[in-house]
């Protein structure tokens, strides 16, 4: 480590103090200490306590521009009133019950007209079941096991598609998959690759 590096890493410990104790708590309880691979930070990453709008403030009372929004999930902001006026009024009805009711429908809708090419709407819990979910209707519709994968990019943490994700791309993100499960059923393609995606979808394949 350079002599500037070690700067930088010294000035950000000092400047964040709480969130590094928060950190070390965290890691006696948390695998890796966090609770999202996005949020690997080093020496630690900054703990938020509050945000609005486009700004949110972490513990130590350094306040940021977030350009990252919930992952993409907050195109209003952080606490829009709007959003948190529909959110104390429904927590005021019940937020979990476990069975039918008519705002599912509606999301459902409002998704097919935002996206018309959505056909039918189902709701996962997270993009890996997403993905898991549409391969194996894939594999049912077309009678096919034989996947396109694409190198480089990730698809989900189950373990068909966890190789070809960042180099060596042979090897799996993590220890743990079985080499049973791993794509021998998918073809990895790279978009410069000459052979063209219409070549592996062929019937023949």
């Amino acid at each position: 480590m350079s002599a500037a590096h070690a700067s930088v890493i010294d000035t950000y410990k000092a400047m964040h103090p709480k969130s590094s104790a928060l950190y070390e708590r965290a890691r006696g309880i948390i695998p890796g200490g966090v609770t999202h691979d996005g949020r690997h930070m080093k020496p630690f990453p900054v703990y938020v306590e509050r945000a609005l709008g486009s700004h949110k403030w972490d513990v130590d009372g350094h306040e940021y521009i977030d350009y990252w929004m919930g992952h993409g999930a907050l195109f209003l902001g952080h606490c829009h009133p709007a959003v948190v006026k529909a959110i104390q009024e429904q927590a005021a009805r019940g937020t979990h019950f476990g069975a039918s009711h008519e705002l599912e429908v509606r999301w459902a809708e409002l998704i097919a007209k935002l996206i018309p090419s959505a056909q039918m709407v189902r709701f996962a819990m997270s993009g890996t079941e997403a993905t898991h979910l549409a391969l194996r209707i894939a594999r049912a519709f077309t009678g096919r096991n034989k996947v396109v994968k694409f190198q480089g990019h990730f698809h989900g943490w189950h373990d068909g598609v966890v190789a070809a994700v960042n180099p060596p791309y042979d090897v799996p993100m993590s220890a743990g998959v079985p080499t049973l499960t791993r794509p021998k059923d998918a073809w990895r393609w790279r978009s410069s690759s000459k052979c063209s995606l219409d070549n592996l979808m062929r019937p023949s394949n």
